[in-house]
């Protein structure tokens, strides 16, 4: 929120949580992405991100999210090193439930083609009897 000319008032949660650095690279194009921090400035001690992009929130979320493109000569080695956590895990673990319900409907699709194609042949022997 921006009151006046130049007062700029950020309300920013208790709980601090430091940025995650992945690398991303596209083509020749090579960027740094950290995402998931608490503080505005949470980026502010990491050498890639001075003075270059603001950190940005996606509406209704708690956490800053921000990337940079680094110059060509530029391989992100940095960005790499500074993340904590580098293994990303699969998160998505089976539910029995969904399982059951999507067994019940390929059952259910399965009897419906088998009808209309028992329908369909039947209707072929009358018109073939006639």
């Amino acid at each position: 929120m921006i009151f006046g000319s130049g007062t700029r008032l950020n309300v920013e949660p208790k709980l601090e949580v430091e940025p995650d650095y992945y690398k991303l690279v596209g083509g020749e194009t090579t960027a740094c992405l950290a995402t998931g921090f608490t503080r505005q400035n949470g980026t502010s001690n990491h050498t890639l991100f001075k003075d270059k992009t603001a950190a940005v929130r996606i509406e209704n979320d708690k956490v800053y999210n921000q990337v940079v493109v680094l110059p060509t000569g530029n391989n992100g080695d940095e960005c790499e090193t500074e993340s904590k956590d580098s293994s990303c895990e699969d998160s998505i673990k089976p539910d029995p439930k969904v399982n059951f319900v999507s067994v019940t409907v390929l059952c259910l699709r399965l009897l419906f083609i088998k009808t209309v194609v028992f329908n369909v042949l039947m209707t072929f022997r009358l018109w073939i009897s006639q």
